[in-house]
């Protein structure tokens, strides 16, 4: 009898397990301070290929089939961009529409250096990226085309260990232009309502200090001058210039050691 029961708890238990692996429950790596109420609970399934996995709920098969392409493509011109075959897995989670995104726990994690938000996209995690579809596809593939390129910056900056990522991230000072700008220059191009933006900030001394800069002005300096970057000493030479950044923990002695510049003599 004794056993009996041992062999209804252990069912009991495998049963549990098979129920929770196929789901990701409210509260998934929530922090302290950090709840939300979650008014969707749906079943995710994955699609696994070569280098990432696309996690959807039963309503997002079409959309994950179209992250998946569009990423097989955009990950190989972003690593031959970077000369760099990005080392973890990319894990995507996608999400119909912003609503179900923002009301995700998703990623609600304690450490802030272990989170990013291209932009006002896509969150990223360490290898793991939120997305959202809004009925846009152009500013969908600009989500994942950012998602992209900002994990394999951080990886080549901090390497894919994570202890390895937080404690070179005390060491390195990064301007706000320097990541976001790189971001949307390697992940979007270059378009002329940036430019006019630029224009404009340089001729009302708003650009001025370039460090100083936040947010979407941030963005735009950082992108123009990454492009200038590009034109001027060709785009081969911007891995070299992130690489000798992380050896030598400086932003400044990345671009002397590179382009034989110091950055305020570029700026």
């Amino acid at each position: 009898m004794g056993n009996f029961k041992k062999l209804i708890i252990i069912l009991i238990a495998c049963v549990c397990y098979l129920n929770a692996s196929g789901q990701f429950y409210n509260g998934h790596q929530m922090s302290f301070g950090k709840n939300k109420v979650q008014y969707y609970n749906y079943y995710w399934q994955f699609y696994r290929f070569d280098n990432f996995d696309c996690y959807f709920n039963e309503f997002g098969r079409d959309l994950a089939q179209f992250t998946a392409d569009y990423a097989t493509k955009k990950l190989a011109e972003i690593e031959d961009f970077f000369d760099y075959k990005l080392e973890k897995r990319l894990i995507f989670i996608i999400y119909n529409k912003n609503s179900e995104y923002k009301q995700s726990n998703i990623g609600l994690v304690t450490f802030e250096e272990d989170s990013y938000n291209t932009g006002g996209y896509s969150r990223i995690i360490k290898n793991k990226v939120m997305l959202y579809y809004e009925g846009d596809h152009v500013a969908y593939q600009k989500q994942i085309a950012a998602s992209i390129t900002q994990v394999i910056i951080n990886e080549m900056l901090y390497n894919a260990d994570t202890k390895d990522r937080i404690s070179s991230s005390s060491l390195i000072y990064m301007p706000d232009w320097y990541i976001k700008g790189l971001i949307h220059y390697v992940g979007y191009g270059w378009d002329y309502e940036a430019e006019n933006r630029v224009k404009d900030g340089f001729k009302s001394g708003k650009f001025k200090n370039i460090n100083h800069l936040e947010y979407d002005d941030a963005v735009d300096a950082g992108q123009s001058f990454w492009r200038f970057i590009g034109k001027q000493y060709g785009n081969a030479l911007i891995p070299n210039i992130i690489y000798l950044t992380k050896i030598y923990k400086n932003v400044d002695d990345g671009f002397l050691y590179v382009i034989g510049k110091d950055l305020r003599d570029i700026l």
